[in-house]
């Protein structure tokens, strides 16, 4: 179930994280990307580069990217801005604070959302990281005040259990205290008006909350008052009570201007330009956009991107919603983030971010437009988006010498690794011939991220050392599509493709010569692969040897039940992560050929791809003269034919094999394997085949070991 959250204040905003698209069956493994798909990474922003951008970027990045574009770059300090704000829901700390005290029942987790009245599919984060910090440092203060083994110590702790439990659940209203300790007594207001708060009994918080600030002795008498606070924005934003709000920014600026509340000035401030912003959002990003241009603490800027963000995300639902005219930031990730032109508004202003809207949006090749990218220097936080822009409006107009030779130079200035692979991916796209193929498809991956992480983040040292090189979805299905096997067996020992690519390629190759019915190319490339790849190097000589081709055909598809891994195409970035002799968990087994394109139809993850390929027929189509492009369209059409289905092909053979070899010992081995891919590989589920193996290996081979495995058919 997805849960939509609503922001509560700008203190109270909820992180969503939804799911990208993954097979109903398996979780998607990491992927390589070879450019950042979320956010400029720390390590290019920590020397003065922010690479190209993107216009789905986050607006976090965007943000930051136009500070650096207008001559405030990134500081040391402020590296971790550019990846995704992460919200610690702080119960860890107090749930360890609680074992300074023992003899108390244990708490594992404590929920902090709960659901919006009226509502069953929205939640909002209830309890924040402010209140179990407090909780925590009262509870060690406490401690050190009446001991770990006091009654008092206890009887505080059984009263902010009770408020906690009002973030999920509740109402748990802890009972007043009369007599004995007054600061415990003080502590159990505080605890009741933070109990009622939770359990959105949000008038009685408020009332206890201001009588709990005009007690001076009180040591909760401050922050009760900003507290207080707090619960009129809660109830103006849960029950979009106007007058709520404008009764929380009266206190609000109360604080603000009360020098005796000096401690509250900053998060008063915070919290009032939320207020503001529920009735003038655009006056307040307006505003923010000014105080992200000033220089200041990286808590400050913190607080201004998540401010700003929050906002913009909440009135861009409103279909009104335009951009304040006097904030140039906001202008202009508008128009980035938006398919409308920019040139007009650079012609205007001149500026470094304009230049590369306007490029990013550029149809045809404006001279003015290319002499201003080209002129600006590679020391310039803005030549690695100009430069890919520039690029693509050449190509996009026609001028593809023009885009070649900007292409060339600008790889030869050794530009980040991300930018260079985006780069390649323009020059491939203008490839004239084989060998440029060759040169430009190859990458060198720049992250790694899977389901669970939304960011950009470097690759680790031991994923780069499996995956040094890869390739990206545009030479892949070039070379799967477009390419004949004569040319895989040239790319298989090539020295311009890196040996573990060579690897895949071989093994892919072989597969699919063996399937066409090519020997010739098939034992070229098993001679390589056996040299490539040692696990296979026996499977290499043992199919090898074999002379008869009828013989060599079975024994090339038993080596294909056993490998499921073996596939007659390669992927892009890490491709399959079992190894090729295992079984995938998430059947992840042999193969199923998928028509050209479908697979990138909803693949975001390749939105710069999509630059050079709209239509989704990713890679470049004119590298190859016509015969061999015709020999190619061929094969692949055959490939289909013979065996789009891998189940489909591997029972056919097997069961051809066997039934006029019965005394082959291998046939119910092969047998069982038939039934076990129809389980777990890509069967047909209006087959026969399991059943035909099934009932094969059971009639024929009824003291097998591999008949007493086979329990099932599928």
């Amino acid at each position: 179930m997805k849960h939509a959250w609503i922001l509560a204040s700008a203190l109270l905003a909820g992180l969503i994280v939804l799911p990208r698209y993954v097979d109903s069956c398996s979780p998607a493994p990491p992927e390589l990307r070879f450019t950042t798909y979320h956010n400029m990474l720390p390590a290019e922003l920590a020397g003065g580069r922010i690479g190209v951008l993107r216009p789905h970027f986050r607006r976090r990045s965007l943000l930051l990217a136009y500070r650096g574009l207008s001559g405030l770059p990134v500081r040391t300090d402020e590296l971790h801005l550019a990846g995704v704000p992460l919200y610690y829901f702080g119960s860890d700390a107090w749930l360890k604070a609680r074992l300074l005290l023992t003899g108390v029942p244990g708490v594992k987790t404590i929920d902090v959302t709960k659901k919006v009245p009226g509502q069953d599919y929205q939640f909002y984060t209830n309890c924040l990281d402010d209140a179990f910090a407090t909780a925590t440092a009262t509870l060690r203060n406490r401690v050190a005040q009446w001991g770990a083994a006091s009654p008092q110590t206890a009887e505080w702790l059984r009263g902010q259990d009770q408020v906690f439990q009002n973030c999920a659940a509740g109402p748990a209203i802890p009972q007043p205290l009369t007599g004995g300790d007054k600061l415990l007594a003080a502590d159990r207001e505080y605890q009741i008006a933070a109990a009622e708060f939770y359990a959105e009994q949000y008038d009685r918080a408020a009332a206890d909350f201001d009588r709990i600030s005009s007690d001076a002795g009180s040591p909760w008498h401050d922050t009760a008052r900003y507290v207080a606070a707090r619960v009129r924005i809660r109830q103006g934003t849960m029950g979009k009570d106007a007058a709520k709000l404008r009764d929380a920014g009266a206190r609000l600026e109360a604080i603000v201007k009360d020098p005796a509340a000096a401690n509250w000035h900053a998060p008063a401030e915070a919290l009032l330009g939320f207020v503001r912003a529920q009735a003038e959002p655009e006056k307040q990003l307006a505003a923010l956009g000014r105080q992200l241009m000033q220089p200041g603490p990286p808590e400050q800027l913190e607080r201004a991107l998540t401010d700003y963000t929050s906002i913009w995300d909440r009135v861009e639902t409103d279909k009104a919603f335009v951009p304040p005219p006097d904030s140039d930031v906001a202008q202009w990730i508008a128009a980035f983030q938006a398919d409308r032109p920019a040139i007009d508004t650079w012609r205007a202003k001149k500026t470094l971010p304009w230049l590369i809207a306007a490029l990013q949006k550029a149809q045809t090749s404006d001279p003015e437009l290319i002499a201003a990218a080209h002129d600006v220097k590679p020391d310039s936080p803005a030549w690695d988006s100009v430069t890919y822009y520039g690029i693509l409006a050449e190509i996009r107009a026609g001028e593809l010498d023009a885009a070649r030779a900007w292409a060339g130079d600008a790889l030869a200035a050794k530009p980040a690794l991300a930018t260079a692979n985006l780069l390649r991916s323009e020059r491939l796209r203008l490839a004239r011939d084989w060998t440029e193929f060759l040169q430009f498809a190859p990458r060198r991956p720049v992250t790694d991220m899977s389901d669970e992480d939304e960011s950009d983040e470097p690759i680790d040292d031991a994923t780069l050392k499996q995956h040094p090189v890869a390739l990206d979805a545009d030479s892949v299905t070039a070379l799967n599509h477009r390419v004949p096997l004569s040319l895989w067996l040239d790319a298989a020992q090539n020295s311009l493709m890196p040996a573990n690519l060579q690897s895949g390629i071989a093994q892919a190759g072989w597969v699919r010569a063996v399937v066409l019915g090519n020997n010739d190319v098939a034992r070229k490339l098993a001679e390589r692969l056996g040299k490539l790849k040692p696990v296979l190097a026996v499977e290499m000589r043992t199919w090898l040897a074999e002379k008869d081709p009828a013989a060599a055909q079975f024994t090339a598809v038993f080596l294909m039940l056993r490998a499921p891994g073996l596939e007659p195409m390669v992927r892009y970035g890490s491709g399959r992560e079992t190894p090729v002799t295992k079984s995938d968990i998430f059947r992840d087994n042999w193969w199923l050929l998928e028509p050209m394109g479908r697979v990138y139809d909803s693949e975001h993850n390749h939105q710069a791809l999509f630059d050079l390929y709209p239509d989704g027929q990713f890679g470049p189509t004119g590298f190859l003269p016509e015969g061999r492009a015709s020999a190619a369209a061929k094969e692949w059409q055959d490939l289909n034919q013979r065996a789009q289905n891998s189940v489909n092909y591997l029972c056919t053979q097997t069961l051809e094999w066997a039934r006029a070899h019965p005394e082959d010992p291998r046939v119910p081995q092969a047998l069982h394997l038939d039934v076990e891919a129809t389980h777990y590989g890509p069967s047909d589920k209006s087959s026969s085949y399991s059943r035909q193996a099934f009932d094969l290996l059971h009639r024929r081979y009824p003291n097998s070991e591999w008949t007493k495995k086979t329990k099932y058919w599928y």
